[in-house]
C-alpha cells in the first residue's frame, strides 16, 4: 500500500499495537534459521564453510565454521569458528553485531508510511528481508581477512 493510499481514518493505533519488537525478533529469528538452512544448502559453492543457528532466547547468533584440510592431520578435528553474528533482543532495540565480519547496527521496530511494520535503522525503514541481508551478507558470502 503506498502512503497515497492509505486514508485519513488509518487505525496507527491498532497498527503500532501489532507491531511489537517481540513479535518482529520471533519473525527475525525463523526466517535467519531459515536462511542458514538455505545458504548451508547453496551446492555450487567451494568455499567449504557451514553455517549454524544458536538460539539463546532474547538472542540468537550465526556462526560460519570451516573444517580443517583433508588428509591424515584433519583426521578428528572439528571444524572451528571463524566469525558470527549476534542478534539480540533490548527492550524496544534490536542489537546485530558481527564478529571477524564488519557488522553493527541497531534497530528499531516501526511503522512505516504506508502502515507497515519494519526495522529503523538510523533514518532508514527497511523490510525483513533487507535486515537479515545486512546482517548476514558478508558472513555467507566474503571472505574472511584470514583468508579461510
Amino acid at each position: 500500500m503506498s502512503p497515497d493510499h492509505i486514508t485519513d481514518d488509518f487505525d496507527w493505533v491498532a497498527a503500532q499495537a501489532k507491531c511489537s519488537t517481540q513479535s518482529m525478533f520471533e519473525q527475525l529469528r525463523s526466517r535467519v534459521r531459515a536462511d542458514v538452512q538455505h545458504r548451508n544448502g547453496v551446492i555450487d559453492r567451494d568455499d567449504q564453510w557451514r553455517f549454524e543457528f544458536h538460539d539463546e532466547g532474547d538472542e540468537f547468533e550465526v556462526t560460519r565454521l570451516v573444517s580443517p584440510g583433508l588428509g591424515a592431520q584433519a583426521s578428528g578435528r572439528t571444524p572451528r569458528v571463524i566469525a558470527s553474528v549476534r542478534f539480540m533482543r533490548n527492550g524496544r532495540r534490536i542489537h546485530v553485531q558481527g564478529e571477524d565480519v564488519d557488522v553493527e547496527f541497531v534497530a528499531i521496530v516501526t511503522l512505516d508510511v504506508s502502515g507497515q511494520c519494519r526495522f529503523a535503522v538510523g533514518e532508514a525503514v527497511y523490510a525483513d528481508w533487507e535486515i537479515r541481508r545486512m546482517a548476514l551478507e558478508q558472513l555467507f558470502f566474503e571472505e574472511s581477512d584470514d583468508g579461510e
